[in-house]
């Protein structure tokens, strides 16, 4: 009896075990063997962090208990738990319970860090070595967001921040891209302010070079997928700008189109671009483009980060350099689609 006890004890705990740290009842929590797994390290790192999340999940509990004990204790002694001997012991125990999760929350912090550090040096460094040799990646630094609005291919924001810069040369020209979030403070119904994200998803900075002379602004405007339109964006400049309306109503519909003038305008949006932008929208959801005679600034506003150190056990598990290289491909992919457009390339060419 008593060892069927002990068994059905250990089954449950181990049920709860997996369930916090899989999401799947049904699957083993282990550490990766850095025998048969050359990621083992960077996966270690990611499931130590979540074992202190499950440690800090289970410690209210873990107080509570303690303080049940300490009444239990006090009543079958006959205590008054309120006179001063009981209360500086609870006192006592509630210091120490701080002093133990301060300590725990700085413990928690480190191993995030250092897991942070690992993935970025074994998984991406390696990634963006394999995909573009000679880049430099700057897992903590971002596109400047200033400067893409001064371009006008992003949200007005009072914030911005970002990750994973990766600066690279295409053609003997200096290309960039990074994840990217904007924020702007607005009022509740409560008149209480908020930071509410107006962007998140990734930009690019193509350089390249053409006969264009001027400058052609081209971004969604309306709900597509599901997503938040990107509303907000740099004014129109009718000193400098125009409104151009082309004769495809989809596309206008869809598009909103600044340029410095009608001719500038239609060296880019010819009506294969304009096909293009529309089965990419349709692919890859809102975007704001700026092409002047140099470069082409991209913000693709895909409501996710790529690339980021993975939460999940079964993301975890997965984790690999390769499919670092892949979502660098896919990123680099929408980029070149993009320049590959407004230059009037296919993808045959």
């Amino acid at each position: 009896m008593s060892s069927n006890w002990k068994k059905d004890l250990d089954d449950s705990l181990r049920i709860v075990k997996n369930g916090f740290m899989t999401g799947d009842i049904h699957t083993e929590f282990t550490f990766s063997s850095e025998k048969d797994d050359p990621n083992a390290e960077v996966k270690n790192a990611l499931k130590k962090r979540r074992l202190y999340l499950l440690a800090f999940a289970f410690f209210p509990a873990f107080n509570g208990i303690i303080g049940g004990f300490e009444e239990v204790i006090f009543r079958l002694l006959h205590i008054n738990p309120y006179d001063a001997v009981p209360m500086m012991i609870r006192y006592a125990s509630a210091f120490l319970g701080t002093v133990v999760a301060i300590r725990f929350i700085k413990n928690w912090r480190g191993q995030s860090r250092d897991a942070k550090a690992a993935y970025d040096e074994k998984i991406m460094a390696k990634a963006v070595q394999e995909v573009m040799p000679g880049a430099t990646l700057l897992p903590d630094d971002c596109m400047d967001g200033m400067d893409l609005y001064l371009r006008g291919v992003v949200p007005d924001f009072d914030d911005f921040q970002g990750s994973y810069l990766i600066n690279y040369e295409k053609g003997g020209k200096a290309c960039a891209f990074s994840n990217l979030t904007l924020t702007r403070r607005e009022k509740d119904h409560n008149d209480r302010y908020y930071n509410k994200a107006v962007f998140v998803g990734q930009a690019y900075v193509l350089r390249y070079k053409s006969q264009m002379q001027g400058t052609v602004r081209i971004m969604t405007t309306t709900q597509w997928m599901g997503r938040e339109r990107l509303d907000g964006f740099k004014k129109w400049d009718k000193d400098r700008e125009e409104k151009i309306e082309t004769e495809n109503q989809s596309f206008n519909e869809q598009f909103d189109v600044y340029a410095t003038d009608a001719h500038t305008a239609f060296y880019v949006v010819t009506p294969v671009v304009m096909e293009r932008l529309l089965a990419m929208k349709a692919k890859y959801g809102s975007f704001g483009v700026a092409v002047n005679g140099r470069e082409i600034a991209i913000a693709l506003c895909s409501r996710y980060y790529l690339f980021e150190p993975p939460e999940s056990y079964q993301e975890i598990e997965n984790i690999s350099v390769e499919k670092s290289a892949d979502e660098i491909r896919q990123m680099l992919l929408f980029a070149q689609l993009l320049e590959d457009t407004i230059n009037g390339r296919t993808a045959a060419s």
